[in-house]
């Protein structure tokens, strides 16, 4: 696999690092739907953490691994890529960058039960600009915003978004709708002596 580094904007910062592997996903490209849309990182973040400074984006500092497959979106769901959390999740300060309009979600493994899934991350205060959506290192806890971990369990509502309302007709019953023709019949012909 191969890394390219991609520039970060200022001098002597740390390059972020996108990797050649991250495709789209193939389900995702007719436009994600069944509720798997994924939520803006702003909104996840206004809505579970809400005494949080307002923040231009967050540093995803690791996640659920065992809860399916993550993806993230930086073109309002248009195309996914899958997060890469055997980067993340390993020790040391390396996490992925998502500006606050950037989308998560997560695609829960076939057969397995899961109802929830834990993120920890940090928001920060400028945007990411080009380094949206790269792997990049990240301070410690001696962050210049004073910015904290956060490591919130969220229900896969929180992070997929709702499923769409979907209207479903009632089924009819055939044998019910066959008594009441005949009886349909006879009150329109009673209807027509009167």
């Amino acid at each position: 696999m191969t890394a390219n580094a991609s520039p970060s904007g200022s001098a002597g910062s740390p390059q972020p690092l996108r990797l050649d592997d991250e495709r789209p996903h193939a389900a995702a490209l007719s436009g994600g739907g069944n509720g798997l849309g994924g939520n803006t990182v702003a909104r996840i973040v206004e809505e579970n953490c809400p005494g949080m400074l307002a923040s231009a984006g967050v540093m995803i500092e690791r996640l659920d691994a065992q809860a399916g497959t993550w993806q993230f979106s930086i073109d309002q769901g248009q195309t996914w890529r899958a997060i890469r959390t055997d980067l993340i999740n390993r020790p040391g300060n390396l996490g992925l960058a998502l500006d606050r309009d950037a989308r998560l979600r997560v695609l829960p493994f076939s057969g397995h039960r899961v109802t929830g899934a834990r993120v920890a991350f940090h928001t920060v205060q400028r945007s990411h600009g080009p380094g949206n959506g790269s792997y990049r290192p990240y301070a410690g806890d001696d962050r210049e915003d004073g910015s904290r971990t956060v490591t919130l369990v969220l229900a896969l509502a929180a992070i997929n978004g709702a499923p769409p309302a979907v209207h479903v007709p009632r089924p009819r019953n055939k044998r019910a709708v066959a008594r009441r023709a005949p009886l349909a019949a006879s009150l329109t012909g009673s209807m027509a002596l009167a």
